[in-house]
C-alpha cells in the first residue's frame, strides 16, 4: 500500500473505534506509523478550521463594515429593509432581519430620537462663541446660577426615530427644532439643590405676567435665598422682550443677580431644556382626556424629578459652555 492508502485506511478504522495497536496489527504496520499519520491528519484538520474562522471574521467584519455604512446612509431604514441588501451583497450568509438589529447592537447604534440643535445665523453663533468665552474666562461657578425657561408641552406629539450612535454629531443624526409651537404652557426653574413651584401659563406673557404670575409666583428669589444666601447666586434667563424689559430687568437686579445677556435662539444650552426633554418621555405614554388632566400629569413629573437629576443637569452646563466654543 502507498501512503494514501495507507492514511485512508487508517482514518476509516480509526473512525470504527480501532485502537493505535489494533490498526497496527490490522494493517501489519508499526504502531509509530499509526500515530505519525494520525497526528497528521489532526494538524491538517485543525489547519483548515483556522483557515475557514479566519474566512468567515473577514466575513463578518465586511457585513458589519457594510451594515454601518448602510445605517449612516439611511438612519430610518428597517433591520428588515437591511437585511434585504445584505442577502444581496452576502448572497453566502444568512443575514436575517434579527442578524442584523444584533449587528447594529453590537456596532453600539441605538433606534431613538435624532439629537437636536438650533438653526443659528452668523450673528447668533458669534454671540454664541462670546459668551461661552466670556464665562470661560470668568470661571463661572455655574452651581450658583438658577436656570429658567418657559416650555410648551404637546400632547400626542409624534416624532421619527433613527440609528446613531451614542457620540456621534455629523448632520444625518439631527432634527433641527423650531422655535415655536404651543399645547400647555409651563415655566420653571432649577439650581444645584433648587427647584421652583412649576407655574402653568395660561396666558401671554407680557412684562407684567412675567413679574407678577411667575417670578413671584414661583418664590424663586426667595428659595434661591434661603438656598444660597442673598446676592449669592445667579438668576438666568433667555433673551425674551418680557424677560428683558427695563421693568423687568429693574425688579430682578434690584433683588438678585442676572447672568449677562444669554445666546439668542438657544435653549438647547439652557439645562433645564434637558429637563423638558426627560418630563416629555415620562409624559409620551399619558391619555389624558382634557387640558386640565394634562396639567395634574406635568405637575406630577415635575415634583417627581429627584435631585441627583437636577444636580446633574446643573453641572453639565460646564460641558455644554466648552462645547459651544
Amino acid at each position: 500500500m502507498n501512503n494514501q492508502e495507507i492514511r485512508i485506511n487508517i482514518l476509516s478504522l480509526r473512525n470504527s473505534g480501532y485502537s493505535l495497536r489494533q490498526i497496527a496489527i490490522h494493517l501489519d504496520i508499526n504502531v509509530s506509523k499509526v500515530r505519525y499519520w494520525l497526528r497528521k491528519w489532526e494538524d491538517e484538520k485543525k489547519l483548515q478550521i483556522k483557515k475557514l474562522d479566519q474566512k468567515n471574521n473577514k466575513i463578518t467584519q465586511e457585513l458589519k463594515n457594510f451594515v454601518e455604512q448602510e445605517t449612516k446612509k439611511n438612519r430610518s431604514m428597517s433591520s428588515l429593509a437591511l437585511s434585504k441588501k445584505c442577502q444581496e451583497m452576502f448572497p453566502n450568509l444568512s443575514c436575517s432581519e434579527t442578524s442584523i438589529f444584533r449587528i447594529r447592537k453590537s456596532l453600539k447604534f441605538k433606534y431613538t430620537p435624532p439629537r437636536i440643535r438650533q438653526c443659528l445665523n452668523d450673528l447668533q453663533k458669534d454671540k454664541r462663541l462670546l459668551f461661552a468665552n466670556h464665562h470661560k474666562s470668568l470661571e463661572t461657578d455655574w452651581k450658583t446660577v438658577i436656570f429658567s425657561d418657559e416650555s410648551w408641552f404637546y400632547l400626542n406629539q409624534k416624532r421619527r426615530k433613527i440609528w446613531r450612535m451614542r457620540n456621534e454629531y455629523d448632520n444625518s443624526v439631527w432634527d433641527e427644532r423650531k422655535k415655536f409651537g404651543k399645547k400647555v404652557m409651563i415655566w420653571g426653574g432649577i439650581g444645584y439643590r433648587l427647584q421652583t413651584d412649576l407655574i402653568i401659563i395660561d396666558s401671554s406673557v407680557d412684562t407684567e405676567t412675567y413679574i407678577h404670575d411667575i417670578i413671584r409666583k414661583s418664590k424663586i428669589i426667595k428659595k434661591a435665598n434661603e438656598q444660597y444666601g442673598e446676592w449669592e447666586w445667579i438668576f438666568q434667563q433667555d433673551g425674551a422682550r418680557p424677560h428683558t424689559s427695563k421693568k423687568s430687568m429693574d425688579y430682578l437686579q434690584y433683588r438678585c443677580n442676572v447672568l449677562s445677556p444669554w445666546p439668542p435662539n438657544s435653549p438647547d444650552l439652557n439645562p433645564i431644556e434637558n429637563l423638558w426633554s426627560i418630563m416629555d418621555k415620562r409624559l409620551k405614554n399619558v391619555q389624558p382626556s382634557n387640558e386640565e388632566e394634562f396639567i395634574l400629569e406635568i405637575i406630577r413629573v415635575w415634583e417627581g424629578i429627584t435631585w441627583e437629576i437636577i444636580e446633574n443637569l446643573v453641572t453639565s452646563m460646564t460641558k455644554k459652555n466648552r462645547f459651544s466654543h
